[in-house]
């Protein structure tokens, strides 16, 4: 039987979008496809399957090694025979000792060989794994998925069949909050994939305080021997050029006293003399 939608074509089609179009309904030339109540089972079917674990891998590692960047060189090799990559990396160098840290993504499968050979670079100090469970969040995220994607698909089939410009707006305004809504759950359910196939290990390289040489070096010897000399000799002219102007100054005070008393010991001699 065939009914005539006038102005209730708006309130079917709003009904219909904010029931999430979930049931068939048909109102004059405006009708939707029966295949609304599959999409419900097959998302239904969705969630009732048993899935494999979903689990995101975190490392942390820190190692004491003898050259810190030899260390980070052979690490980066050994990323790129696991099919990894370095997502980022920093080497600090001080006077004497020197760091470096690493941020590494690795095959989720090759994370225990991969942690057992960086054993070969230096002494472990520290080693965690941190495990995250995310298999319900992914289940869900499918579910959503599904979902939205048959409603999407309905809502273009309503607006190919919209008899006014008020039903085209509204279904095309629901359509583009729904692609949205789509597009973000999308994003998230391949970020954790990509987590999960891919573990981080945070890995902490600290190089190894030799302490002094315990070798004779003469070279070495003769040069801080040279350099002290050096400074030594430094110190004394500049201990000279602060005195000179003293020295000259008591000099010619000297000069002048030793002058008077000559003379005065001259005329002394001329008196006892007369």
């Amino acid at each position: 039987m065939r009914y005539e939608v006038k102005g209730s074509a708006r309130i079917v089609v709003l009904l219909a979008l904010l029931g999430g179009l979930t049931a068939g309904c048909s109102a004059g030339d405006i009708t939707m496809d029966s295949s609304a109540e599959g999409s419900l089972s097959d998302s239904a079917a969705v969630e009732s399957r048993p899935a494999d674990q979903q689990i995101i891998q975190t490392a942390n590692v820190s190692l004491e090694v003898d050259d810190v960047g030899k260390s980070v060189s052979n690490v980066a090799e050994s990323v790129d025979e696991s099919n990894g990559f370095v997502q980022s990396r920093s080497i600090n160098l001080y006077d004497n000792d020197a760091t470096a840290s690493m941020t590494i993504r690795i095959p989720a499968s090759d994370l225990e060989g991969f942690l057992v050979s960086l054993a070969d670079e230096g002494r472990v100090l520290t080693s965690t794994i941190d495990a995250q469970d995310v298999t319900m969040e992914v289940i869900d995220l499918e579910a959503r998925i599904r979902t939205l994607e048959a409603s999407i698909n309905r809502l273009r089939d309503l607006q190919q069949q919209a008899e006014s410009v008020a039903d085209l707006v509204a279904v095309e305004s629901e359509l583009a909050t729904r692609q949205s809504e789509l597009e973000s759950l999308t994003a998230r359910r391949d970020y954790l994939a990509t987590q999960v196939d891919l573990a981080t290990v945070y890995l902490w390289l600290d190089q190894r305080d030799t302490g002094s040489a315990l070798t004779p070096d003469f070279i070495g010897g003769v040069q801080r021997g040279w350099d002290a000399l050096l400074t030594l000799g430094a110190g004394l002219i500049t201990g000279v050029g602060f005195l000179l102007p003293t020295a000259l100054v008591g000099l010619s005070i000297a000069v002048v006293v030793i002058i008077i008393i000559r003379l005065i010991r001259r005329r002394s001699t001329r008196e006892e003399q007369s």
